[in-house]
């Protein structure tokens, strides 16, 4: 019965909960405990560092990138982006791929892969010892089992899932680590064509080349392969990319490909003040740092001096000094300098154009390209090509100008490559034609009519002109300056006829004049525009790449590329070293030691300025005056023994006295509205006009108070005294003419002030505005602080000469 009884309840009960006493309860947690955790029981099997031995396999994937500061250089998109995507990077998983890729020995971690791939990429780039190294083995055959690499992958099944473990480096330290897969993690963006990643790009190159060279097979050309990755991802692309320069820098100066260092090396000069906000220039060796650095300021000043020489085309480089031509040959240089100069005027607007820099001289980067490709048409319309420098030199270049000895000249005082042809077409013009006596034709009339059929002399010189120049491609005639330097030669041809036989110059002579000048300022355009030959992309370049590659590149010998090569994990615990080099340098610059002074001037400034405000809240006018004068003395007393400087204060005579013989000294009942004067001996007097207030008063004078010029003088308007008066008084011829008052309300029109009319100035002569403070000058003492003004007038009549104007002035000093 008791049987029975309890089978029914056991059965009644839910097999889903059951119901279990305490002591069950116990005892199966402590069998699960004892099976997972056993209690240490001061007895271990467990070898000695276990649990850093385990930290550092498993270390890899503990940082983040962002603790690296990795970032993702898209190429294409020309900007780069923060990056932290190895643990699963959704750029390398394909959910149909057959690969999978693990991070980690097999075994050592539970993490899922970090990249699944399509084997079909693997094998069709060849990564045969990637394989036969990572891929773990399984009962079937393998894609590299046989000897056939290709052919053993495509007889299996493409439904069979390959799994790759790529662990770090045993001894490899936690960043170390994480190098190492970022390493890894760009040969598969290599294969399948993605972006790389990185601290720098340069450094994410280096490790790429090596990586292909160590898990690809051998035979096949790594360094091909990788320059077709950087034109497909635009890595190569460096116009305006400060990142993109200084990564193909570092990428060629570590495996010491010339010609790709030199255009990188451009781009880097021209990108100088930007090159400093890149993540690459603290990766960037000294050597190169200070070629770039040596190389802009080369640059600089070679274009400031070509734009100082351009601004007068040659004016200095083609003188006596340097070239000796005839009178009339030198007129004729300066009439075509003329004609060059008016040209660019009227094309440019004015000429020379201004620079992009202030300081410099230099034509901006479009002005000096235009110019040189106008020049360069205009010298293959009028060039030679049949004739070189090595070629004997022609016969109609013999006597007279030598063209070929000044252009060498040239070339030699300032080292300049010469031009492949350095003479000009001539024209086939005879030579006595210009200077011969005139024709039977011109002195009878009776002559037979039949002679007046003869073509004119400048139509014959302007064809012979023509005829002497590549016109057959018709090319040329789409550039203005070709089209117009053939109006100029015309005008010359027609024009040549009106000039005096002794200063005519042959046609011959005036085409190697016009050569010099077109030869040397082409020379010129082309040390400011020509970049290296080695420099890829020059067009869409705004900055200048004009550089000079003496002494470059930086390395001495060249080592062959394998001797250059590194396995992956060497070239990462190199990125390491170089990691904590930069990083120490960092942390060395935020823990140097600021020097500040023992006492701080500013804040007694600010303090005393304060107190000053808040005791002088009721005079607000005396109090500025006060506290501008006091920060002034406190701040320059921190500079050690100067003399101390004030600003003088803005004067107001309350007190005019004039002294005028026979009439008072002002205070008398005798009113005189006159303008007051000051003594030759005033020098201090803030209101004066003479030399010795210095050019900025001058200036700010004529700008505030005339828009005459100042060099011109009017025949009617009086000269400035030495006194400095406002309203002058050189009227000596004048007086007889017109009234005095008429006299004082005329504006002074040359002078460079225009006299105000005397309606808009106050009746009282003490009611004069408040001129604004000069600079600043040497404090005087007390005494010379106030003003005095003391002017004596004298005033001699004549008594033989009456006229109106002396009536007139005597009523006006009556009144």
């Amino acid at each position: 019965m008791n049987i029975s009884l309890n089978m029914a309840l056991s059965m009644a009960r839910s097999p889903t909960s059951p119901i279990q006493t305490p002591i069950a309860c116990a005892e199966r947690i402590d069998s699960a405990y004892s099976n997972n955790f056993p209690l240490y029981k001061g007895i271990s099997d467990r070898p000695i560092g276990w649990k850093q031995r385990s930290s550092v396999r498993n270390s890899g994937l503990v940082l983040t990138g962002r603790d690296m500061s990795v970032r993702r250089w898209d190429g294409a998109a020309r900007r780069s982006t923060e990056w932290d995507g190895l643990k699963k990077d959704p750029e390398l998983w394909d959910p149909q791929g057959n690969c999978l890729v693990h991070l980690y020995g097999r075994g050592q971690s539970r993490r899922g892969p970090a990249f699944r791939v399509p084997m079909e990429g693997l094998v069709a780039t060849h990564c045969k010892p990637l394989l036969d190294r990572f891929l773990f083995p399984t009962s079937e055959r393998t894609p590299s089992s046989d000897d056939s690499f290709e052919e053993s992958y495509f007889e299996q099944a493409r439904t069979k899932v390959y799994e790759l473990y790529i662990p770090p480096p045993a001894d490899a330290d936690r960043k170390e680590a994480f190098l190492y897969h970022m390493a890894t993690r760009n040969f598969f963006a290599w294969i399948f064509g993605k972006p790389l990643i990185g601290n720098h790009l340069g450094a994410a190159l280096v490790g790429l080349l090596n990586s292909m060279s160590q898990f690809r097979s051998a035979g096949e050309d790594n360094v091909e392969a990788i320059m077709d990755y950087m034109d497909e991802e635009g890595y190569a692309d460096m116009r305006s990319q400060p990142d993109h320069a200084l990564a193909i820098l570092f990428f060629a100066e570590h495996f010491r490909f010339k010609d790709l260092w030199i255009d990188a090396f451009a781009h880097c000069t021209g990108m100088n003040e930007k090159l400093i906000s890149s993540p690459g220039f603290e990766f960037m060796s000294r050597t190169s740092r200070a070629l770039v650095t040596r190389s802009r300021f080369e640059m600089d000043m070679r274009l400031d001096n070509c734009g100082r020489k351009l601004g007068s085309f040659l004016s200095d480089d083609l003188s006596e000094a340097h070239l000796g031509l005839s009178p009339a040959a030198r007129a004729h240089l300066d009439r075509f300098r003329t004609f060059l100069q008016s040209y660019y005027v009227a094309k440019l607007g004015y000429y020379p154009p201004t620079s992009c820099e202030a300081r410099s001289a230099a034509f901006p980067k479009n002005i000096f390209g235009q110019m040189c490709q106008e020049f360069q048409k205009l010298y293959n319309y009028l060039v030679d090509s049949n004739f070189t420098s090595s070629d004997t030199l022609p016969i109609s270049h013999q006597g007279g100008i030598c063209v070929q000895q000044t252009v060498d000249s040239f070339n030699q005082r300032h080292k300049l490559p010469p031009l492949l042809h350095p003479l000009p077409l001539l024209p086939e013009v005879k030579e006595e034609s210009a200077t011969q006596r005139p024709s039977l034709n011109r002195r009878f009339s009776f002559m037979p009519k039949a002679d007046k059929m003869k073509p004119d002399a400048r139509l014959v010189a302007f064809s012979s002109l023509c005829k002497a120049t590549n016109r057959t491609d018709q090319s040329l005639f789409d550039c203005t300056l070709v089209r117009a330097y053939r109006g100029f030669e015309k005008e010359c041809s027609f024009s040549n006829s009106k000039v005096d036989n002794n200063d005519k110059l042959s046609q011959s002579d005036a085409r190697k004049v016009r050569w010099i000048l077109i030869y040397a300022t082409l020379q010129t355009l082309l040390s400011a525009t020509m970049p290296p030959e080695q420099v890829r992309d020059i067009q869409n370049v705004p900055y200048n790449i004009c550089v000079l590659t003496a002494g470059c590149p930086p390395w001495k010998e060249q080592r062959p590329l394998q001797t250059l090569l590194r396995t992956q994990t060497d070239q990462t615990k190199l990125d390491f070293k170089a990691l904590l080099k930069v990083d120490a340098d960092a942390n060395s610059e935020k823990e140097t030691i600021e020097i500040k002074p023992d006492i701080d001037y500013r804040a007694l400034t600010q303090k005393s300025q304060h107190k000053r405000d808040s005791s002088y809240n009721n005079l607000a006018s005396i109090s500025s005056a006060i506290s501008r004068k006091s920060t002034v003395r406190k701040a320059l007393s921190t500079l050690g023994n100067m003399p101390e400087l004030v600003h003088p204060r803005p004067q107001r005579a309350s007190y005019h006295e004039i002294l005028v013989h026979g009439y008072g000294n002002g205070t008398n009942t005798v009113s005189i509205t006159a303008a007051p004067l000051a003594t030759d001996g005033e020098q201090d007097a803030p209101r004066k006009l003479s030399s010795e207030s210095g050019s900025s008063s001058t200036e700010d004078l004529s700008s505030r108070w005339s828009n005459a010029s100042g060099d011109a003088h009017d025949a009617d308007s009086p000269s400035t005294s030495i006194s400095g008066s406002r309203r002058g008084s050189d009227a000596e011829s004048d007086v007889s003419k017109k009234s005095i008052k008429e006299f004082l309300d005329r504006p002074m029109s040359s002078l460079g002030l225009r006299k105000v009319p005397s309606s808009i100035y106050s009746a009282s002569p003490y009611e004069e505005s408040v001129l604004p403070p000069d600079p600043l000058l040497l404090k005087k003492t007390v005494e010379e602080q106030f003003m005095k003004v003391t002017t004596e007038v004298k005033v001699e009549w004549e008594e033989d000469k009456n006229g109106k104007a002396n009536d007139e002035l005597l009523a006006y000093l009556e009144a």
